[in-house]
């Protein structure tokens, strides 16, 4: 096998088995509304699922770094390191936000988004990829990924009072390393600078939407 079918095989596998997990986020988000609490427990019940397979798309910085795919490292960085901070250092460590509608809503978009993105990802790759998908994948970050990007936002501060009160994720003053830094002061911080750089984001994606669409039209 060549190395360019090497590298196209295991991109479909690492494609096929995100698109698996988000899958199975979905469902278990789906499931939680007809359970007692509804969406107080959709964290509760797919967070499993999202943890695992949010840590395992870090690979996708390391793809576009080595060339193993197409874009932008910095891009794949920010879009990565803007999730993990809030469902690690946020969301899994404060389980006061778990009944929070934002989290619910938080946890759908993102599942909804992958369980198109990764697909299209995967048939592409097989040169299998349907007009629909495409339009698909290519439309619908254009109402979820504000609403993701407000739901984050809110979780961040309502994070605040919880950071402060347990000093999570902070380093305190003194130390051996003579290093300190405050995590609370950070989000603050995060919170202004946030909608700048998801405005960077969502115009990166619109201007690919343009590329794509107009590609489906020539075909």
């Amino acid at each position: 096998m060549s190395g360019s079918n090497l590298a196209r095989s295991y991109l479909v596998l690492y494609n096929s088995w995100q698109s698996l997990g988000w899958g199975m986020a979905l469902c278990q988000c789906v499931l939680s509304v007809w359970l007692p609490d509804g969406y107080q427990k959709v964290y509760e019940h797919s967070g499993t699922f999202v943890r695992c397979f949010q840590l395992l798309s870090a690979l996708e910085i390391v793809h576009a770094a080595t060339g193993l795919v197409r874009g932008s490292p910095l891009t794949a960085l920010m879009q990565w390191s803007g999730r993990s901070n809030v469902l690690f250092a946020i969301l899994h460590r404060i389980p006061q936000l778990w009944s929070n509608p934002a989290t619910a809503i938080l946890i759908y978009v993102w599942s909804l988004s992958e369980v198109v993105r990764y697909p299209w990802y995967a048939a592409s790759l097989l040169h299998r990829c349907p007009p629909w998908l495409t339009w698909l994948r290519y439309t619908l970050f254009i109402p979820l990924y504000p609403v993701g990007m407000l739901a984050e936002m809110v979780l961040m501060a309502k994070s605040l009072p919880y950071l402060e009160s347990q000093n999570l994720n902070s380093i305190a003053l003194p130390n051996a390393a003579n290093f300190g830094f405050d995590y609370r002061l950070f989000i603050q911080g995060l919170l202004f600078v946030y909608p700048i750089l998801w405005l960077f984001l969502y115009r990166t994606l619109l201007r690919q939407r343009q590329k794509k669409l107009q590609l489906i039209k020539q075909d």
